[in-house]
């Protein structure tokens, strides 16, 4: 168990290094990141649990692949791997602790604490993902994948979302929205074998345009109840529903983007990193967009 963390830290190390950025100055600009966060959360205290519950299950969703996992059940004694998956799922948490503590989100604790247990029960006795329909088109495997594994996670949010609206809270739906387009931009985190890419008829620019396109629509169709749902009651809130939908679709624009420049490998933390910068500072999708977009396609072409 000590030797897998020493891995884990030798990895971040190593990929600090590889983008040429020095390991204490990764960890500086790291401690900066948690710290902005961390007063943006308590300046709009109303959205701070919502926030915190997304980004502690986002991460122990990436922590729990299926490949990854498999792996580690194929090398680790079954005592071991409870031990590391748990330790994992408590990392996950642990950072956004003091701030529910210091808003005094007890519920939230709570919640943080049973959900790490309850995702190191499910890493262990992972049940396969049964041949769930969806309403994706095949040619696009990423949202299909995603639909399979979290389908019943969406339909707690469509439900919380309409008793919300039944009472009057107007304000809910719009976060419920916003936590469902960061769930589905995680869909990208699922990297595609090289065959996969090789084996579409399309140049590397038409494939990207492709994935942008299919993209869109799918994301489109995974919001569009809330939509729905705020147009038929009139609320005041579908404005800021329309605002977050095209903000959803240009942030997926950008991880499309991203994971092709990046390809074969995954997303790593200079892509990350980058992610989040851009997210503070919008104005930097105009740069973004067409460097990522030829590095992309400069990648893709040994694929294509």
């Amino acid at each position: 168990m000590k030797y897998y963390f020493q891995l884990q830290y030798r990895i971040f190390r190593r990929q600090m290094e590889d983008i040429g950025l020095p390991f204490l100055a990764g960890l500086l600009l790291i401690a900066s990141l948690y710290i902005a966060f961390c007063a943006i959360t308590i300046k709009y205290p109303t959205y701070a649990p919502w926030t915190l519950g997304y980004i502690s299950v986002s991460l122990m969703y990436k922590f729990a692949n299926p490949d990854r996992i498999d792996f580690l059940k194929n090398i680790l004694t079954r005592k071991r791997f409870s031990a590391i998956r748990l330790a994992e799922n408590i990392g996950c948490i642990l950072p956004f602790i003091p701030i529910a503590i210091y808003e005094r989100a007890w519920l939230l604790v709570a919640l943080l604490v049973v959900l790490s247990i309850v995702a190191t029960v499910i890493s262990v006795r992972r049940v396969e993902i049964r041949n769930i329909p969806t309403p994706f088109r095949n040619s696009a495997f990423e949202f299909i994948i995603f639909f399979r594994r979290l389908w019943w996670l969406l339909i707690i949010c469509y439900t919380i979302a309409c008793i919300s609206i039944y009472y009057d809270n107007i304000n809910l739906p719009i976060v419920l929205l916003g936590i469902v387009i960061l769930m589905g931009l995680g869909a990208y985190d699922i990297i595609e074998d090289e065959y996969i890419v090789w084996n579409n008829a399309r140049s590397a620019s038409g494939f990207i345009k492709n994935k942008i396109c299919m993209g869109s629509v799918q994301l489109s169709l995974l919001i569009a109840p809330f939509l729905l749902l705020l147009l038929l009651f009139g609320t005041s809130m579908f404005l800021w529903a329309i605002l977050c939908w095209i903000s959803g679709v240009l942030l997926l624009i950008l991880v499309i983007l991203m994971k092709y420049a990046a390809y074969p490998r995954g997303v790593g933390i200079t892509e990350t990193i980058g992610c989040m910068v851009i997210v503070m500072m919008p104005l930097l999708l105009v740069a973004a967009y067409p460097y990522y977009y030829k590095k992309a396609v400069q990648n893709l072409e040994k694929y294509l």
